[in-house]
């Protein structure tokens, strides 16, 4: 009773969207192809249920890749502008001015010159991820305590060992941390450059079931992505807390 218990208390809002949704479908009494009742979306997922899982892993590999490639590229850039305030000049505006351009304008550019593969989407990812991670490590570095600075000059210790010894471990956390926030978005914008370029994945899946006017299918693919990004975001909430512990 107690798992049932613990069940109940985090997924009652995902079952009284459930319910909202099939009573709604119920009362206007909606065509499949305006709005299917939640069981005709589990219907789809179960009868091609390999389809939607080789979809879901290619999304999710290029998800995770660009995650990755992201956060450390971030990461890579704050550090590299706390070691120099020449380069954190040069670095802060040019990442804020990436962020501020719409990444569904970057997708079309970004497919012409590199092709329609999965290395565009990768990017894509890459682009949207990187932002957290350069501001969550550039405030990780910064916030560090005058007494650990003033310790490190005291032992003669360079700018190298001082990141390497000091900055460093007290901004891992905060690289986790931005890789745990940009989790979901990683799934959404791979998702995305799939639907508008066609390439592989479950953004494909959800362009040929619009095509075809099948809904029910469409809600598939949302559901399954909705809960690989869900998924996704958990993962990085564990390895957050997994380094938290080793850090503290």
């Amino acid at each position: 009773m107690r798992v049932l218990a613990s069940l109940f208390s985090q997924t009652w809002a995902v079952l009284l969207v459930v319910l909202l949704w099939e009573a709604t479908v119920r009362w206007h009494g909606f065509n499949v192809i305006v709005l299917p009742d939640p069981w005709s979306v589990v219907r789809a997922i179960v009868t091609e249920g390999p389809l939607y899982a080789k979809a879901a892993g290619i999304t999710l590999g290029v998800a995770v890749a660009g995650l990755l490639l992201g956060s450390l590229l971030g990461a890579a850039l704050a550090v590299s502008g706390w070691v120099s305030r020449i380069v954190a000049g040069m670095v802060a505006p040019a990442a804020l001015v990436v962020r501020s351009v719409p990444f569904i304008i970057l997708i079309p550019v970004l497919s012409r010159l590199l092709g329609y593969n999965l290395t565009m989407v990768i990017i894509v990812v890459t682009l949207l991820s990187f932002f957290p991670s350069f501001v969550l490590v550039s405030s990780g570095l910064a916030a560090l305590p005058a007494a650990s600075a003033d310790l490190g000059r005291v032992y003669g210790a360079s700018r190298l060992r001082a990141l390497v010894h000091i900055a460093l471990p007290a901004a891992i956390p905060n690289l986790f941390a931005s890789i745990r926030l940009s989790a979901s978005r990683a799934v959404l914008g791979a998702m995305v450059a799939e639907f508008l370029t066609g390439i592989d994945g479950l953004g494909k899946l959800f362009l040929l079931a619009r095509g075809d006017l099948e809904a029910e299918r469409a809600f598939a693919v949302a559901t399954v992505a909705a809960a690989a990004a869900v998924a996704l975001f958990l993962l990085a909430g564990r390895l957050e807390a997994a380094v938290h512990r080793r850090m503290s």
